[in-house]
């Protein structure tokens, strides 16, 4: 399997520029952001000592550093007394600074272990108490293989321990994304006098959380340091385990070895044609939404997968939403033995359809129903979600189904609940719409859907 990714840090990209007919080739070798530092920021230590010292975390033995670098945090680590393995490219293993880190773990014996990525990190069966990633993800230019190393990250923690997310704040990085003009993927190419470029992108805590959930890390706690520090516990379940492979991603980002390693520090501009295909790092069909699409398609209606597309819908709305609806909250309540999910969100827009309902009811914290049916959304369904408004809460509500076949019954049931509660119903194809709309960052279109299913009910 890691014959088809990782065999290399450098990644050949050839993207569209502003003129249709030509492209750019962007050669980026991801060991180029390893940081010179010698030893680990004061953000991390403070960190990573709070981590250490408090025992709710219960006891941390060992550390897995995904992305080590030049092992400049190992030897603080192993200071701290914890049985450390160190994760990296091969290439970064020939420098001063890591010669000489590897010299000091080495010291330390069994409770060290350098361990070259892909592999035997990948094939290796041990499992740690906490998972560090340190501006590892927003240097990866692929975002697909973000995901993938969730999902191995996820299969190498122990159960209930965690997962710290440490990545510097945007700072001067937001102003060369709004000038568009290094645009690579989802991110950023950097390094305008360099031959090999390098990436970056700044995650939103919000996008993060979501990502992070999906495959399986909660947030647990948010520190208090300069750097974005946010720690994750490791739940049972990761929802979007085995989505994507390896061999999905080299199928839809094929190595092209026609795109040769740069010999000046300008982007080489080629012209479009059968032997320069476009090779992006993000194609749409490894995108978020279409794993959402695809997730959701999966699970089977009824009792057994209700729990499952519950959580799956709720994470899938926030991204629709994103901006507007914020702050998830999943509150777990059994009733008769039965699992259910009550669903509410924070409304936070400052424009468009959320920001206008609020001239029309008191939407302050939408709130979601969802059920995995087989059958169109009876009085049952509408009633349960329309029971949990009140003046404090709010009397907005969305009921998400698998499918609606009498479209008109279940928009007169939704307008019974007027004029002081209002209740919008979406089928498991709408949702695909607004998915397919947020892959494309069609903002608008999403806004003038959700404003329709309203007009429907109201007129």
């Amino acid at each position: 399997m890691t014959d088809l990714l990782w065999k290399s840090p450098i990644y050949r990209f050839r993207v569209p520029t502003d003129d249709d007919d030509n492209l750019k080739e962007v050669v980026v070798d991801v060991t180029g952001s390893a940081p010179s530092q010698g030893e680990p920021s004061k953000a991390l230590q403070t960190t990573l000592k709070n981590i250490f010292s408090n025992s709710e975390y219960g006891e941390i033995e060992s550390v897995l550093e995904f992305g080590a670098g030049k092992l400049k945090n190992i030897p603080f680590l192993l200071k701290q007394g914890k049985n450390v393995g160190a994760v990296e490219f091969e290439e970064l293993g020939e420098n001063d600074i890591t010669k000489r880190n590897v010299k000091i773990a080495s010291k330390h014996g069994k409770r060290f272990e350098k361990l070259l990525f892909p592999n035997p990190f990948i094939s290796n069966s041990k499992k740690y108490d906490l998972a560090l990633l340190l501006n590892v993800p927003p240097v990866m230019p692929v975002p697909a293989e973000r995901l993938i190393l969730l999902d191995i990250l996820h299969q190498k923690i122990n159960d209930g321990k965690y997962l710290l997310w440490l990545a510097q704040k945007e700072g001067s990085y937001k102003k060369i994304k709004e000038e568009g003009k290094n645009n690579l993927g989802d991110g950023l190419w950097m390094g305008k006098k360099t031959h090999f470029k390098t990436f970056y992108k700044y995650f939103q805590v919000e996008e993060l959380d979501e990502v992070m959930y999906l495959y399986g890390f909660k947030l647990e706690k948010r520190f208090n340091v300069p750097d974005d520090a946010r720690l994750y516990k490791r739940m049972d379940e990761s929802l979007f385990r085995g989505l994507l492979t390896q061999e999905k991603i080299r199928e839809h980002i094929p190595l092209d070895e026609s795109i040769k390693n740069p010999t000046t520090s300008k982007l080489k501009i080629v012209e479009q044609k059968a032997s320069t295909k476009i090779i992006e790092p993000n194609p749409e069909e490894l995108s978020i939404e279409n794993l959402y699409i695809e997730r959701l398609k999966k699970i089977i209606p009824g009792h057994d997968g209700a729990y499952e597309y519950q959580r799956i819908v709720a994470h899938a709305l926030g991204r629709i939403f994103r901006g507007a609806l914020k702050n998830l909250l999943m509150e777990f309540k059994t009733a008769d033995g039965i699992k259910r999910l009550d669903i509410v969100f924070t409304n936070s827009a400052r424009d468009g359809f959320f920001l206008k309902l609020t001239n029309i009811v008191n939407c302050n914290y939408p709130m979601i129903e969802v059920k995995n049916i087989s059958h169109d959304p009876a009085n049952a369904e509408f009633d349960q979600l329309a029971g949990r408004f009140n003046n404090n809460r709010g009397n907005f509500g969305i009921l998400v189904c698998r499918k609606i076949e009498d479209k008109e019954k279940v928009i007169n049931r939704c307008r019974s609940y007027l004029p002081d509660r209002y209740i919008i119903a979406l089928s498991e194809d709408d949702l695909v719409e607004l998915l397919e709309f947020s892959r494309e960052s069609m903002f608008e279109e999403i806004d003038e859907f959700i404003d329709t299913k309203l007009k429907q009910v109201i007129f």
